[in-house]
């Protein structure tokens, strides 16, 4: 699966526009100038909409596990990418449920990955 390595200056929020905030695990692999994001990071959502399930659970984290690359690491850990169309990852309740997938706006577009 090809596509841009996510940094985290990236814009990234769930389905029901809450904000994801990355905190990396590095900040010595950089790519537009902020660090990489790798499958190990913590993303943070705050802000999701989602009420109209019972009970409401909305978004609290993103899991970007199925966006790992197979051949780019960052201290041993697979970066995060972005490919065409649509994202790849989870958004997921603090109960771990599936809540669709993360909305990514802006990325850098120099430093690809598969």
């Amino acid at each position: 699966m090809p596509g841009f390595l996510l940094t985290v200056a990236s814009q990234v929020t769930c389905l029901h526009q809450g904000k994801a905030t990355i905190v990396p695990g590095q900040s010595a692999v950089l790519a537009g100038g902020a660090p990489v994001v790798t499958v190990a990071d913590v993303v943070a959502v705050a802000g999701c909409s989602l009420s109209g399930a019972t009970p409401p659970s909305p978004c609290v984290t993103v899991d970007f596990a199925l966006a790992a690359s197979t051949r780019v690491f960052v201290l041993g850990k697979p970066v995060v990418l972005e490919p065409a169309g649509p994202g790849a990852g989870v958004s997921q309740s603090a109960a771990k449920a599936p809540q669709g997938t993360p909305v990514i706006t802006s990325t850098q577009v120099r430093a690809a990955g598969s």
